[in-house]
């Protein structure tokens, strides 16, 4: 289903770009850029590439809050995503909006190679870059960009071509010079380093983990195919910018084990890298110690990837044995036993683990047992305990509460879960179903949701 919509999606917008451009120099205004931000990441979430697994996001969640300090920026001020994409790349979009790859993420060596990444983007948004380039191009237009969209997430997704397609649809469709609408200039580059690494640095962490992330990125780039794009697309010149502004760091001594940031790697490339690689990678490690219990639960992952349930199950029982009381693996265990129609079982592992994944599934066991009291207060906690939307959770608090007749509440929740996944037409016939105390939210939505709209037409 996925795919079939990334295909629609691509030929909408490939459509969309020979649309004649507007006149040169439209004034970048904030609100502006916000609509641009949110069009853009709506067209994004509707090909299903944003991860959404909460411990995952939820990690990420805590380096990006960080940085924000760091950046003097208050909390939601940008937001940032996970895309489960192949290749090495972070970019960032007017708006607010900071993506980065997942690949890159299992490619950096611990929290603060991530920090300095999102630190560089977030000082693209604050010095305007994008908004300068896009102000200034003759042919900078929603559609244009909508195309460069196209071929980014073309790009990467698997098949022979796909790389030389992805990059194809972005030289076609962007016209004459809109291909440098997300390239950085040297002084642009120069300027987020300048200002990421302090960013970094008031953030916590120290000027090496930018040198040590921007060096992987340099020394992988070039292992990988020429035709998949990659960070040095959109941030060049990264040779000589180590030479000049990271000498001192890299000097300094390397930074220690963190474990956290390692777990979260695993995370990563167990739920979204390659299967045969991660496998290799898993594989050696537990050969190397068969008592890497991370290892392990990456290769009960894989195996659940595989609908190899039972297989999933053994591996990681026994990366548990090894690690009692792991949360994370705790709240897989329960997943697999509902997966394998087993709710009390899944409840029990449920209740020994406190995280949002837990919550779910203790919501989603409760109502199969019956309990619709207790469903209906976990529900609401999945959903509002953390201020990032969680779209399973919003999906099937949606449908329940709309089961038990809390119509108001299970269509607000069902508007923002299709708003999350890119699905706009659904999303407004939910929020205009809204009459309760849900409506000034709904009807703020819907106003956004509207614009949007408005603009396709146009």
């Amino acid at each position: 289903m996925k795919k079939n919509r990334l295909l629609v999606f691509i030929m909408i917008l490939a459509q969309a770009a020979l649309l004649p451009p507007p006149a040169r120099g439209a004034e970048m205004t904030p609100q502006k850029e916000k609509d641009l931000g949110r069009r853009f990441h709506l067209q994004l979430a509707a090909t299903g590439a944003i991860v959404d697994d909460p411990i995952m996001t939820g990690y990420l969640r805590t380096v990006t809050e960080r940085v924000l300090k760091g950046a003097g920026l208050q909390p939601g001020q940008f937001s940032f995503y996970l895309l489960q994409r192949s290749g090495l790349n972070a970019f960032a979009v007017p708006g607010g909006y900071i993506y980065i790859n997942t690949e890159t993420v299992y490619s950096l060596e611990n929290e603060g190679q991530l920090a300095a990444i999102l630190c560089h983007e977030a000082a693209h948004l604050t010095a305007n870059h994008f908004a300068r380039r896009l102000e200034s191009s003759s042919t900078a237009t929603a559609a244009s960009l909508a195309a460069m969209l196209a071929g980014v997430l073309v790009a990467g997704r698997g098949g022979p071509n796909t790389g030389a397609l992805g990059q194809a649809m972005m030289a076609g469709g962007m016209g004459a010079g809109i291909q440098n609408l997300l390239a950085n200039s040297r002084e642009d580059e120069a300027e987020a380093d300048a200002k990421g690494r302090g960013y970094l640095i008031k953030a916590g962490y120290q000027p090496r983990d930018m040198y040590g992330a921007f060096r992987i990125l340099l020394d992988k780039t070039y292992q990988l195919s020429p035709d998949m794009p990659t960070y040095l697309t959109t941030h060049p010149a990264l040779t000589s910018r180590l030479a000049a502004s990271f000498s001192d760091a890299a000097q300094a001594p390397p930074a220690p084990p963190d474990p956290r940031y390692l777990a979260f790697r695993d995370r990563t490339l167990a739920g979204c890298g390659d299967l045969d690689l991660a496998q290799k990678i898993f594989s050696r490690r537990l050969n190397e110690n068969p008592k890497d219990h991370g290892a392990l639960h990456g290769l009960g992952l894989l195996a659940q990837r595989r609908q190899n349930l039972g297989q999933a199950d053994q591996l990681i029982r026994q990366a548990l044995a090894l690690a009692p009381g792991q949360e994370d693996y705790l709240a897989d265990l329960g997943d697999l036993a509902l997966k394998r129609h087993q709710p009390a079982e899944a409840k029990g592992y449920y209740e020994k683990a406190h995280n949002r994944l837990a919550v779910l599934g203790l919501a989603r066991t409760s109502e199969l047992l019956g309990d619709r009291t207790r469903a209906a207060a976990l529900y609401d906690q999945a959903v509002n305990m953390d201020p990032e939307d969680y779209l399973p959770a919003l999906e099937l608090a949606g449908r329940f509460f709309g089961q038990i007749g809390q119509m108001d509440k299970g269509h607000f929740y069902l508007g923002r879960f299709f708003a999350g996944t890119g699905q706009v037409n659904q999303a407004i016939f939910h929020y205009q179903q809204v009459a309760g105390q849900f409506k000034p939210q709904a009807d703020r939505e819907l106003k956004i949701l509207a614009e949007i709209k408005k603009d396709e037409r146009k």
